[in-house]
């Protein structure tokens, strides 16, 4: 990887990567601001109907677990996002061990924090989604299968629309679970923003820096912190992660690297390949897995997982009826290896990125991958 001339601390590039950023039309969003859905987005928002067999996983979990039996003594996945849907937790979806509203100051323990954007319940169905008995007739199930399925959540809002104030409920939230969180727990931050003018001309570096301090503390109480690297937009080669905020504090390590730490995500393409099918990149690729980089990843990714085209939970409509949606991003991404760190056998095997800007930079770590049976599309099933 090349000398950015850059601190992982202040984000501050040189003025000379600032000036070509610039020149090929980088733009800096509101300074004070980050999203949730910062170019990453979803196109298939339907109902959650119930289905045949107990065993369908999304071909994005089946890439990275197999087919996942349920956790029952995992490691608790702190959350900090949206919320979470109430009737996907009342239909026993999820398991939710705790709730934090950091909408109202101080934060406070609640006992419902509605989801009205989606994000928060996708990313806590991607790390412990479950399938239930339905109850209608016969074998049918109904939910999302995650990574961890069952793993105890602590769900903290820190987003109401899809855009927050740093310096609002996401700088108390963080404060929050470093006051709460133990040693051996997992934190999961799917949002952020690009800060490179304003890290530049040094107009917020106070703030961003007693966002990076948080973050370093609850790293140091040997909490492992997992976030978003960052979307690169369609029309660029790939994302800086020190240019996006708080991705930047990534690669941290405490003193004991194996439990606290911060490394960042980015999203990969995973698709299997059957016998004769593969083209392009992925034209060596014969009855396996290939992962490309989507939108060519992300420079300084600690890691990657599929984010691409991944089938997860969404907030249920006006009259409870539950959905689900079809999304790509980096914000789908991260909650996969929160997922994989909070199971009992979390040493992750790595297999290589088939492409990116810069080979292999960033790996995709996995612990046993599944063979899909992609007959019906909708409802994949991990063999």
């Amino acid at each position: 990887m090349p000398d950015l001339g850059f601190s992982l601390v202040t984000g501050s590039f040189t003025d000379e990567e600032a000036d070509m950023l610039l020149s090929e039309g980088y733009q800096e969003p509101d300074s004070l601001e980050v999203s949730l859905f910062a170019d990453g987005g979803c196109e298939a928002r339907s109902r959650l109907e119930p289905v045949m067999d107990d065993k369908l996983v999304p071909p994005s979990v089946c890439r990275v677990v197999g087919s996942p039996s349920p956790v029952t003594n995992g490691a608790t996945v702190w959350i900090i996002d949206s919320g979470v849907d109430d009737d996907v937790v009342t239909k026993g979806l999820l398991n939710i061990s705790e709730r934090i509203n950091c909408m109202v100051t101080p934060c406070s323990t609640v006992t419902s924090l509605p989801d009205t954007q989606g994000h928060g319940t996708m990313v806590a169905g991607i790390i412990g989604g479950m399938r239930v008995p339905s109850g209608t007739s016969g074998n049918q199930y109904l939910g999302i299968v995650g990574v961890s399925p069952g793993v105890p959540l602590k769900i903290v809002k820190a987003f109401e629309g899809e855009k927050s104030k740093i310096v609002g409920p996401p700088l108390a939230a963080l404060q929050y679970v470093s006051d709460h969180a133990s040693a051996g727990q997992i934190l999961n931050i799917s949002w952020g923003a690009q800060f490179m003018e304003t890290a530049r001309n040094g107009g917020q570096l106070g703030l961003l820096g007693q966002m990076d301090k948080l973050l370093f503390e609850i790293a140091n109480k040997q909490v492992r912190i997992v976030i978003a690297a960052g979307n690169a937009r369609e029309d660029d080669e790939a994302s800086w992660v020190q240019s996006f905020f708080p991705a930047n504090a990534s690669e941290y390590f405490s003193s004991n690297p194996t439990q606290g730490f911060i490394q960042s995500v980015s999203a990969s393409d995973s698709a299997y390949v059957a016998t004769g099918t593969g083209t392009g990149a992925c034209s060596t690729v014969s009855n396996g897995w290939c992962d490309v980089l989507w939108n060519g990843g992300a420079f300084g990714a600690a890691m990657s997982e599929p984010g691409v085209g991944v089938q997860v939970l969404w907030r249920s409509t006006n009259n409870h009826k539950l959905r689900q949606n079809i999304c790509s991003g980096t914000s789908l991404a991260a909650p996969v290896l929160a997922g994989l760190l909070a199971r009992t056998t979390a040493n992750l095997q790595k297999a290589q990125i088939k492409k990116g800007v810069i080979p292999n930079a960033d790996q995709l770590g996995f612990s046993t991958a599944g063979t899909p049976d992609v007959t019906v599309p909708e409802y994949p099933k991990c063999n």
